[in-house]
């Protein structure tokens, strides 16, 4: 009974420390960008480099567990297929509603840049699905669990944290907000109900998704407007 209470203060702590890292780097990136002329791809790079070399580490050589303890395995061929599905199922999902409710999406209108289209592509695809999976469904989901067994609970956490790590980014309208937490449940549950127990499919899932909205949707709500 000792033991698995101070394995729940360990994981809280855990989650704490790393978020509030997270936090503060996040916030020192958006300053560099404010102050000094550096390309946001830059900044974005750097700090998911940084964040995803100290969680490696940290559960490498101070914790010395696999990664595979928090999700992190090798890549199986159909998680490729697994992941383009999700991720599009995600999209699909997402933008009826939105779509039906008559939307404005005129404020995400972009006229099309193929450098900027290639660079957010492979932004979208390499950095910012893997490291936010692996730290949000991977190290973050699996510390809440083992803080506290309620999926409800960790899934709902998991939502208020990836809210918080994007807020500095967010244009407050109900369109993101909708879109980022049913984004966050959609991959949670994949998680929950998959047999592997792997985030291939949702490192997938969530760069393709990004893709689908950041570049896409877009460009083609540019065209729309001409």
């Amino acid at each position: 009974m000792h033991t698995r209470t101070t394995d729940k203060k360990t994981a809280f702590l855990e989650i704490s420390l790393f978020f509030l890292f997270m936090l503060i780097l996040t916030v020192l990136m958006r300053l560099s960008e404010l102050h000094f002329p550096i390309n946001g791809f830059i900044t974005g790079i750097l700090c998911y480099l940084i964040l995803c070399a100290a969680l490696l580490f940290y559960m490498l050589h101070l914790k010395k567990e696999p990664l595979s303890s928090i999700g992190l395995k090798k890549i199986c061929l159909t998680d490729i297929p697994k992941g383009l599905l999700l991720g599009f199922c995600m999209f699909i999902v997402q933008q009826i509603p939105l779509l039906l409710m008559k939307f404005d999406y005129s404020a995400y209108a972009m006229a099309p840049d193929p450098g900027y289209i290639f660079a957010t592509t492979l932004y979208c695809l390499f950095c910012v699905g893997f490291a936010e999976e692996l730290i949000f469904r991977g190290f973050i989901l699996h510390k809440t669990l083992a803080a506290c067994p309620s999926k409800i609970l960790a899934v709902s956490l998991n939502i208020l944290l990836f809210y918080l790590i994007h807020w500095s980014a967010m244009q407050f309208t109900f369109g993101e907000f909708y879109n980022l937490t049913l984004n966050v449940i959609i991959l949670c549950v994949y998680f929950f109900c998959s047999r592997q127990k792997s985030l291939a499919p949702l490192i997938i899932a969530h760069g393709f998704y990004d893709v689908l909205t950041s570049v896409l949707l877009p460009v083609f709500v540019y065209y729309r407007g001409q």
